[in-house]
C-alpha cells in the first residue's frame, strides 16, 4: 500500500500553545522553580527539551531530579518570567533594560535561542561608545560571534572609539590588546600614539609607569619625522622615561638611516593591514589604440580584481584621486579634445554610479593629482596647446574649484604627491624637453620653489610616498621606457637609486596600499601591461602580483579608496 507523509507547520506551534495555557492554569505541571521568593510552575519535559541545563538536571543522578521544587540562584524573577515565556512561545523581548541580565541567565540555563536573540540585539546597538564594553561582555559569556563583531567594529572605527570615555577607563590589558592589533584601520600611526598618551594622562599617577609597555606597540617609526620631532619629542611624559626615549631614538634612526631599515625590520616597522583600502584603476589607453572606459578594483584582502561601473566617457591621459570613500576621475583626453570634466563614484553606495561634479577651470590631460587635507589638488597637464604651470584645488563639500599659484615650468606627465605637509611636482614634459627637475609647493605660503633634480629625465613615471620618502618609478626618458626607480628624502633634499622594477613601465600609475608601493599597468615599449608590482620599502624587493587586471592599459587613473 502506498503511503503519503503529510507535514504541517502548525502542529508544533499548537502543542506549545496548549502547554503554555496549561502552565498558566497550573494544570499538569510537575515542577516549581523558586526564584527570589517567587514560584514559577512548569513542565519538566518542556524544560528538558528546550534546555541542556534542565535536561541534565532531570535525567542525570542529580539531587534535583526527584524534587518537585527547585530553587534557582543567579537569575532574577523578572528574567525568569521572560525565559519561561520563550520556552513555551519561542519568542523573547530583548531590550536595553533587560539584555545585561537576560544574556547571562540564558547562558547559565543554556537557552541558546535567547542567547542568540540577545547577541543579535547587541550587534544592532554597537557604536563607538559601547563596542569595547560589549566585546568584554561577549567574552565573559562565550558569545564568540558577538565578540568578533564588536572587535571588528572597534578596529574599524578606531579613531572614534579612542575619543570615548569607555576607552579611557579600560584596563591596561584591553588597551594593549587593541593597539597591538595589525587590523586597526587608521590612515597613519598618529591616532594610535595619541590614544596611548591620552589613556595614560587620564589617570597619570597610576598609569605613567605603564607608558613604555604600551608605547612598545605603537609603530613609532611609521610616524612622520616631523611628528616625531615636533610632537613625540616634546611630550613631557615621554621625555622623562628612559625606555620611551629608546623607542623614540629607534624611530629617528629609521628615518635618518634608510640603509639600515632591513636590519631593523620588526613588528614596529610593519604597517597595519586592517584597512578596507582598495585599489581602483580607471580609464586609460587600451589595445587596438582604443581609449578605455573600464574601471577595475583590486582588494588586497582577497587578492582579487573585480569590475566597477564603466566611466560615462572613455578617457586616456586621465588623473584619479579619492576622498571619503569616493573616487574622482579628472580631465584626460576623449580622442578629440583634452577635458576639464570630472566624474565621481561613491563606493559606499550599494549600487554606485558615476556622477558629474564641477569641472576644472582648465582642460588638463596627463595632469598630476594628489589629496591634501580633504581637498584634491590638480597641477600641470596639457590642454592641446600648452603645458600648464597652474594648479587648482577642489573642495568636495562645496563642489568648487579654486586656482592657485603656478610652477616655474609647465609640465605634463609629472607626478604630484604630498610629503611632510608640502606638495611636490616631479618630472614630466614641458613641450620641448623631458624633465628631471622637480618643484615643491608650500600651502602655508602658497609659493613654489625648486628642489634637487632627479638623476634621470622622466615623464609618465609613477610617483608615490611612503614614510615621507618620494618614490619615482619608471617613465620615459626620450630614448628608453624605464624600469629604474629613485627616491627622494625630503629632509636631506637628496635622491637615491633603488632596485629597478621587474619590467619597464611608462605612463604607469603608482600608489601606496597596506604600506607597500604599488605600480599599476603602463607600457613597456612593446606591449600594454595589465600586471601590477609591489615594493616593500623595508626589504627593497619588488614582487609581481599573481593576479593581473582584465584590461591591459597605460595612461590610466589610479587611486586608493578607503571604503566607509
Amino acid at each position: 500500500m502506498e503511503e503519503t507523509q503529510i507535514f504541517t507547520d502548525s502542529h508544533a506551534k499548537t502543542i506549545l500553545a496548549t502547554m503554555n495555557n496549561l502552565r498558566k492554569l497550573g494544570k499538569l505541571c510537575d515542577i516549581t522553580l523558586k526564584v527570589q521568593g517567587q514560584s514559577f510552575l512548569a513542565h519538566r519535559i518542556v524544560l528538558a527539551a528546550c534546555s541542556d541545563y534542565f535536561c541534565a538536571m532531570f535525567t542525570n543522578e542529580m539531587s534535583e531530579r526527584d524534587q518537585s521544587v527547585i530553587e534557582l540562584h543567579e537569575v532574577s524573577a523578572n528574567v525568569m518570567d521572560v525565559l519561561l515565556d520563550f520556552v513555551y512561545t519561542e519568542t523573547v523581548n530583548v531590550s536595553v533594560e533587560n539584555v545585561q541580565e537576560l544574556l547571562p541567565a540564558a547562558c547559565l540555563l543554556q537557552l541558546n535561542g535567547v542567547k542568540n536573540a540577545c547577541c543579535s540585539f547587541l550587534e544592532k546597538q554597537l557604536d563607538s561608545s559601547n563596542c569595547l564594553g560589549i566585546k568584554v561582555f561577549a567574552e565573559q559569556h562565550s558569545c564568540d560571534n558577538l565578540w568578533a563583531v564588536a572587535e571588528s567594529y572597534g578596529l574599524k572605527h578606531f579613531d572614534e572609539v579612542i575619543s570615548q570615555e569607555e576607552f579611557k577607563t579600560l584596563p591596561i590589558e584591553q588597551v594593549e590588546s587593541l593597539i597591538k592589533s595589525d587590523e586597526i584601520q587608521v590612515n597613519s600611526e598618529e591616532p594610535v600614539y595619541d590614544a596611548v598618551i591620552n589613556w595614560v594622562k587620564y589617570d597619570p599617577e597610576k598609569r605613567e609607569d605603564l607608558l613604555p609597555r604600551l608605547l612598545e606597540f605603537v609603530r613609532l617609526p611609521l610616524l612622520t619625522a616631523r611628528f616625531i620631532t615636533d610632537v613625540v619629542d616634546e611630550e613631557p611624559i615621554v621625555k622623562k622615561c628612559h625606555k620611551c626615549r629608546d623607542l623614540v631614538d629607534e624611530a629617528k634612526k629609521f628615518h635618518l638611516r634608510p640603509d639600515l631599515r632591513t636590519q631593523m625590520a620588526g613588528p614596529r616597522m610593519k604597517n597595519r593591514i586592517g584597512t578596507d583600502d582598495i585599489l581602483v584603476v580607471t580609464g586609460g589607453f587600451g589595445s587596438h589604440q582604443n581609449m578605455v572606459e573600464v574601471v577595475e578594483q583590486y582588494d588586497p584582502k582577497t587578492d582579487e580584481w573585480t569590475r566597477l561601473p564603466n566611466l560615462t566617457k572613455r578617457r586616456r591621459y586621465v588623473a584619479a584621486a579619492s576622498v571619503d570613500g569616493r573616487v574622482y576621475v579628472i580631465g584626460g583626453y576623449d580622442g578629440q579634445s583634452r577635458l576639464s570634466t570630472v566624474e565621481c563614484l561613491d563606493l559606499s553606495q550599494e549600487e554606485p554610479s558615476w556622477q558629474t561634479v564641477s569641472s576644472m577651470s582648465q582642460r588638463r590631460g596627463l595632469a598630476g593629482v594628489c589629496v591634501f587635507r580633504g581637498e584634491i589638488y590638480v597641477c600641470g597637464g596639457f590642454d592641446g596647446y600648452s603645458r600648464h604651470t597652474s594648479m587648482e584645488c577642489y573642495n568636495p563639500t562645496l563642489d568648487q574649484w579654486r586656482t592657485l599659484g603656478g610652477m616655474a615650468v609647465g609640465r605634463e606627465g609629472a607626478g604630484l604627491v604630498i610629503a611632510g605637509d608640502n606638495i611636490y611636482c616631479i618630472g614630466g614634459y614641458d613641450g620641448i624637453n623631458l624633465l628631471d627637475s622637480a618643484e615643491m609647493y608650500t600651502p602655508e605660503t602658497e609659493e613654489w620653489e625648486s628642489i634637487a633634480a632627479m638623476s634621470t629625465r622622466r615623464s609618465g613615471a609613477g610617483v608615490a610616498v611612503v614614510n615621507d620618502i618620494i618614490y619615482v618609478c619608471g617613465g620615459y626618458d626620450g630614448t628608453d621606457h624605464l624600469a629604474s626607480v629613485e627616491c627622494y628624502n625630503i629632509h636631506t633634499n637628496h635622491w637615491t637609486s633603488l632596485q629597478s622594477m621587474i619590467v619597464p613601465r611608462c605612463y604607469v600609475g603608482a600608489c601606496v596600499l597596506r604600506g607597500k608601493l604599488f605600480v599599476v599597468a603602463g607600457y613597456d615599449g612593446t606591449s600594454l601591461l595589465s600586471t601590477v608590482e609591489s615594493y616593500e620599502p623595508l626589504t627593497g624587493v619588488w614582487e609581481m602580483l599573481e593576479n593581473a587586471m582584465s584590461t591591459p592599459r597605460c595612461d590610466a587613473g589610479v587611486a586608493v579608496v578607503r571604503k566607509l
